[in-house]
């Protein structure tokens, strides 16, 4: 134990001891008047500028400072030219474009009957597997078995029974995620239609529904109005014998032609559409609309019939400017009446149009044609839109090409910008069996993925006479070739003059007789030196 806790003196002491405490004005007054400048000096004397300078001027001080002065300016050029390279070298954030959902995937054309409502879940998988989002019901005709497709309501029956499977067809489809349009041919009916038979009786209000025509009676008989000719090449117009008239029609005397200058027909479309987007459908594809409206007066068409038969064009009954005016209309009432809903329209130029979405024609070929004639209608038909719809039909086959022709045609259209129309056989789904995707098929969809579709650059031209080339280049993405040799034998070729085409370039689509006179798929090929079967076609990625 301590001496402090054993006799408590030195707390006693401190106890004792009285304390001594300044007062705080005090304190305050010495601190006040405290001077350290005498010890601030003695602390940090140094040397005086005579000396100072002395040693600054020295030649090792001046090398010293005149390496540090260009090693900042380098570093500063260095940094600046690093930052040029890295923005003029890096990818390019690709060009926003407002490419709606219409124009992304391929539209798909079906009828509605062949689809039906067995194994659905199978085939809307079949669709997506060819990279398809957008289904368009199309309104065939079914003569043969007197049975009727198409999407006109008769509206003065309630209860719409004839179309409650394509309704429900369309609500399992959106609820696949699908978008389903509906394809129309306002132009006619069928002879069939109810709108037809009661305007045959004179029913009112489809008494003029249809264009119909007393003619001229002589002592030979009944004659037709005037000598308008059909896209047939017949007479457009037949006699009914119930009505005593003639009615008018363009195509088929199955087909008889609506009478839009009638504005209770006008009406009934308007109803039609709202009928029909109110049951889910995502828009409409309208085909063969330059046939909507007819010459009031009905005068005699003057050119020679052979000219009339091969351009399938009346004057007096085709691009009337009534259609483009009822057409802008329609796709105003489209807008208005939906959400997103959108209007394709068949066969016509938008040009004098507003509210269409998409104006869609084909581009027709002969059965032998020429790279010319092929790359002078992309051409032309790139120039009509920013976005075009492709589409190819032959114009003197008796059905179409020959299936290595259609793929090509396939490939093309996958491999251009813009939207591929494609329809689907009419056997498809026969006894509800799910074809199988071809490698083409599944090919063409993760091309179609690619940023290079839709941004890359585009060149086409012929080489060897007849095979055509293009390519779509980017320079952050792969970029990609099409070669379609369209000569009637074996063709050696060189893609030297196409300067963005490297010497060997990875072969990742050929048609079925490309294939075997070339390396296997996903090889190199020499892009300089190859050889392409007759009429075959291959796509190179590099």
């Amino acid at each position: 134990m301590s001496i402090e806790k054993e006799d408590g003196a030195v707390e006693k002491l401190m106890e004792d001891c009285p304390k001594q405490e300044e007062p705080a004005e005090e304190k305050y007054d010495k601190l006040k008047n405290f001077d350290m400048s005498d010890d601030v000096e003695k602390a940090y004397a140094g040397m005086g500028k005579e000396e100072l300078m002395k040693y600054a001027n020295s030649p090792f001080w001046v090398r010293l400072r005149l390496l540090l002065f260009i090693a900042f300016w380098l570093s500063w050029f260095a940094m600046m030219f690093g930052a040029l390279f890295i923005i003029f070298m890096a990818p390019k954030c690709f060009p926003q474009q407002n490419i709606e959902w219409y124009q992304r995937t391929p539209v798909y054309v079906i009828n509605a009957t062949n689809i039906g409502l067995e194994e659905l879940d199978e085939k809307i998988d079949y669709f997506k597997k060819l990279g398809v989002e957008n289904i368009v019901l199309s309104s065939e005709f079914k003569f043969a078995h007197d049975q009727v497709a198409d999407f006109l309501v008769d509206f003065s029956n309630s209860s719409f029974v004839s179309h409650n499977s394509t309704k429900d067809l369309i609500t399992k489809l959106k609820a696949k995620g699908m978008k389903v349009l509906i394809k129309i041919i306002p132009n006619h009916s069928t002879t069939t239609n109810p709108l037809f038979l009661r305007s045959i009786l004179k029913e009112t209000p489809y008494k003029d529904y249809y264009i119909w025509k007393s003619g001229v009676i002589s002592n030979m008989g009944h004659h037709p109005p005037n000598n308008w000719l059909s896209i047939t090449g017949g007479s457009m117009w037949t006699w009914n014998d119930r009505r005593k008239e003639y009615y008018l029609h363009q195509f088929s005397e199955m087909e008889p032609d609506f009478n839009f200058h009638n504005k209770d027909v006008v009406n009934y479309f308007e109803n039609l559409f709202k009928f029909w987007l109110d049951n889910g459908v995502d828009g409409f594809y309208l085909d063969k609309v330059q046939y909507l409206f007819e010459d009031k007066e009905f005068k005699n068409d003057t050119r020679i019939p052979v000219e009339s038969i091969l351009t399938n064009n009346n004057a007096f009954t085709s691009y009337l400017p009534e259609s483009y005016d009822l057409l802008s209309k329609w796709g105003k009432f489209i807008i208005e009446n939906s959400n997103s809903g959108i209007l394709i329209v068949g066969d016509i130029d938008n040009k004098n149009i507003t509210g269409v979405n998409i104006a869609h024609s084909s581009i027709a070929l002969p059965k032998d044609f020429a790279g010319e004639q092929l790359l002078q209608a992309i051409l032309l038909k790139r120039t009509s839109s920013q976005w075009p719809s492709w589409e190819w039909i032959c114009s003197d086959c008796k059905d179409s090409w020959p299936r290595e022709i259609n793929e090509a045609f396939n490939i093309l259209s996958s491999i251009l910008q813009g939207v591929p129309i494609i329809y689907a056989d009419n056997n498809i789904f026969e006894n509800n069996i799910i074809p199988n995707v071809t490698f083409i098929e599944s090919t063409l969809k993760d091309l179609r993925a690619t940023p290079t579709i839709e941004f890359g650059t585009f060149n086409a031209k012929l080489i060897s006479d007849n095979v055509l080339v293009i390519d779509r280049v980017i320079s952050s993405s792969e970029s990609y070739i099409f070669v379609w040799n369209l000569n009637k034998n074996s063709t050696n070729i060189s893609l030297l003059s196409f300067k963005d085409v490297p010497k060997e370039a990875s072969l990742i689509l050929c048609t079925e007789s490309a294939c075997p006179t070339l390396p296997p798929l996903k090889s190199k090929v020499n892009c300089y030196n190859m050889s392409i079967a007759a009429q075959s076609a291959i796509v190179l990625k590099f």
